[in-house]
């Protein structure tokens, strides 16, 4: 279509002061859509830099919004300048400092009515009045650009960041690609982070729980804590950069290509479709059908089950992979974690083996890293890489034996059940976690009132909106005081992971004098003769699983919004928050109206 065939785009630029900016924000309008949008990444003193040009009255960039018409959400989509908005934001509330002085909180109506409220507090020094009311009134240009396909905001949103160095190259491939194989790499690649959202839309509020910590800016996720970084696999500038998202596109096109490609940052190019040339769209329509044959969720799950078992592998030597595989730990082992990764893929996948002795496969892999060659530069020939990985799933072999049975539900959960607590941070609402279903006074008994909580819960996530699911895990406690008592009864130590304490099911199993199998079948046939409305009933018979997280069993409850709000015993429920309230008889025609609008 020539350029003036082009239909015209509805654009209006504006200005719009920072007070007015932060009330949007704590009107919770501004959405992040994480499908094409990066982290934040900017640094502390980028963001004080930011500032201080808003403080003397210098020009900054344009921000770029992005609103969907005949969407009555009243949401704005943040296509270019969510840094800078981040870095208002968060001066706004006393996060840092600029040129040693904090945003004064009685300057604006919004920041005053939290500081009264304790929301927020007021640090010092502060800087005087007159100021804070010249960045409070510092007007922002911004350019809204009306859409109706989201094709569009992607487009845009590359073009935008394809020239200058805005983004590293690798977050241009993935920025606004829609393609098959482009979406297994973003989804495994935040679950090999944490970074996981239950959405690709996020408020822009939420955004600081899923990002990564940079030097004095304490996010949810702390880098030391990335796999990545943790595993001596990536530096932490890398992982910023998006450079685990490479070694994941990397992989996966090596494990579902027939013929093997070389590992080259042209071919990364094609698997995104990043190139247009006739050999690039090749490439990318030979592994778009290789997603769409074996399927993005069997392969996420593969993923999940070679990488749960590294992590094991790395629990139980109480090693980095780095210095399991040299003695002492590397500054950086992409490709040699590719070659160990696949190697174990190979036996586990693709052999359909399994390990049949943990510390065999230590001693075979410790001080392997000196007799597996990797290449200088910046390719690596598919028959190099496919010769050093079959060379060392043979080294692999005496640990393994043939896979007596795979069961998906059985499964381990190491990462899988990882992300689901990071996503509890940002979407309380849609997960909820009990210690387990004994009650924990000495009695030894099944606590019916706590189950009977479960179910309603479950029936209150399905009524959030359209679309919606979310979790309740059993055998997973926010307690300490849980966690200890536990302890004290039944001599069973929990595994912590951040602020939640693993404590498993297996001593209630115990006590009820069932095995682990029988207490999954009486759990079942509970939720079976329950109240809850039939089809929300049989989502939750159909999904229910007892899933392993190192030596810990736990019950994991799915649900999901069904066609109709779900009930129990006829009556309704919501969540608030961790909050379960019952909806009152008169108020049922408002939570239908707004079920059936996807509110």
């Amino acid at each position: 279509m020539s350029e003036l065939n082009q239909p015209m785009q509805d654009l209006t630029v504006k200005g719009e002061s920072v007070e007015r900016i932060y009330g949007n924000y704590v009107d919770k309008r501004y959405i992040v859509n994480r499908r094409y949008q990066r982290k934040l990444v900017w640094t502390q003193e980028e963001k004080i830099g930011f500032i201080d040009s808003i403080i003397n009255g210098y020009p900054v960039p344009i921000i770029l919004l992005a609103d969907k018409k005949a969407d009555i959400s009243n949401k704005i989509e943040i296509i270019d300048g969510m840094q800078r908005l981040n870095s208002i934001m968060c001066y706004l509330e006393n996060e840092y400092p600029v040129n040693g002085f904090f945003f004064d909180l009685n300057t604006m109506a919004s920041t005053k009515q939290q500081l009264d409220s304790g929301e927020l507090i007021q640090k010092e020094p502060i800087l005087n009045r007159e100021t804070c009311v010249r960045v409070a009134s510092y007007t922002v240009p911004i350019s809204v650009y009306e859409f109706t396909e989201m094709s569009n905001v992607d487009e845009v949103f590359r073009r935008i960041n394809s020239g200058g160095k805005k983004l590293s190259r690798q977050e241009l491939r993935i920025a606004g690609s829609t393609g098959h194989f482009a979406q297994a790499v973003r989804n495994i690649s935040a679950k090999v982070r944490g970074d996981v959202s239950n959405t690709d839309e996020l408020l822009l509020n939420e955004m600081k729980k899923i990002s990564i910590t940079n030097r004095d800016l304490p996010y949810g996720i702390n880098v030391d804590d990335i796999f990545w970084v943790k595993q001596g696999v990536l530096t932490k500038e890398q992982v910023r950069e998006s450079r685990d998202e490479e070694i994941v596109a990397d992989m996966l096109a090596f494990m579902l290509l027939d013929e093997k490609l070389s590992s080259r940052t042209e071919y990364l190019d094609d698997y995104f479709g990043f190139n247009n040339e006739e050999a690039s769209r090749s490439r990318f329509d030979l592994v778009e059908v290789a997603t769409q044959r074996y399927g993005s969720e069997i392969i996420a799950l593969d993923f999940q089950r070679v990488l749960d078992q590294i992590k094991i592998i790395l629990d139980r030597s109480q090693l980095s992979l780095g210095q399991l595989l040299f003695g002492t730990q590397p500054p950086r082992a992409p490709r040699y974690f590719q070659v160990i990764f696949l190697a174990l893929h190979k036996k586990i996948v693709t052999e359909n083996m399994e390990i049949s002795d943990q510390d065999e496969l230590i001693r075979l892999i410790r001080g392997s890293g000196t007799t597996i060659t990797i290449p200088e530069g910046g390719r690596w020939g598919s028959e190099d890489r496919t010769n050093m990985v079959n060379a060392t799933a043979g080294v692999f072999s005496p640990a393994f034996r043939p896979s007596r049975t795979y069961d998906p539900a059985q499964v381990r959960w190491i990462n899988q059940l990882e992300n689901i607590l990071r996503q509890s941070y940002t979407e309380q609402a849609a997960y909820d976690f009990k210690q387990g279903f004994i009650r924990l006074d000495g009695s030894n008994t099944f606590d019916d009132s706590s189950f009977e909580k479960i179910l309603k819960t479950l029936s209150a996530i399905a009524n959030i909106k359209k679309g919606t699911k979310g979790y309740i895990l059993v055998g997973v406690s926010e307690v300490k005081g849980d966690s200890r008592r536990i302890y004290e009864l039944f001599k069973n130590e929990s595994k912590i992971f951040e602020n939640f304490f693993i404590t498993g099911i297996e001593h209630e199993a115990t006590i009820v004098k069932k095995t682990l199998d029988q207490y999954f079948q009486l759990i079942t046939s509970k939720v079976k003769s329950s109240v809850i409305s039939d089809p929300l009933k049989e989502y939750i018979v159909r999904n229910i699983k007892l899933v392993r997280y190192y030596d810990k069993s736990i019950f994991v409850f799915e649900s999901c919004a069904q066609v109709d709000p779900s009930s129990y015993d006829g009556k309704y429920y919501i969540r608030s928050g961790n909050e379960l309230n019952e909806i009152q008889s008169e108020k049922y025609g408002e939570l239908f109206r707004r079920y059936t609008a996807g509110l």
